[in-house]
């Protein structure tokens, strides 16, 4: 008897871990971050953004970022420029809005909100995503 629950409990672990390698998918660990390609510059000192993608994935559930990942779409990169594209800094679902709102899930408003709650993360624009030339 307690041969054949082990055998079945060693039968499940395989089948759990089986199912997880194949649903796996690699979470790149840095993301740069660059305006539409054919957008005009807001200012000369902004230039690409590296994102620690991996230090946030660990973090922040994918959904608060990739709000419109779906089930079909899981695992697949969509890069955020290829819905947020308008160039104008007021339009709401823009590219630059998408980094900037007041709330999350813009880094911008998420980084703000964890500093009002008495986190550490950094807010200033060249201290925490554009790094100075």
């Amino acid at each position: 008897m307690f041969r054949t629950v082990l055998l079945f409990m060693a039968g499940a672990v395989v089948a759990v871990l089986t199912v997880s390698a194949a649903t796996a998918y690699e979470v790149p660990d840095k993301i740069v971050l660059d305006r539409v390609k054919g957008n005009k510059m807001l200012n000369t000192w902004v230039d690409k953004v590296t994102f620690a993608h991996g230090f946030h994935a660990i973090r922040v559930p994918c959904r608060d970022c990739h709000h419109k990942e779906s089930d079909k779409t899981l695992g697949e990169f969509v890069a955020c420029r290829q819905c947020h594209t308008d160039d104008d800094p007021k339009e709401p679902s823009g590219f630059y809005r998408a980094w900037h709102s007041d709330g999350p899930p813009s880094c911008l408003g998420c980084h703000t909100q964890r500093r009002t709650q008495g986190g550490k993360n950094p807010v200033g624009c060249t201290t925490a995503c554009h790094k100075p030339r």
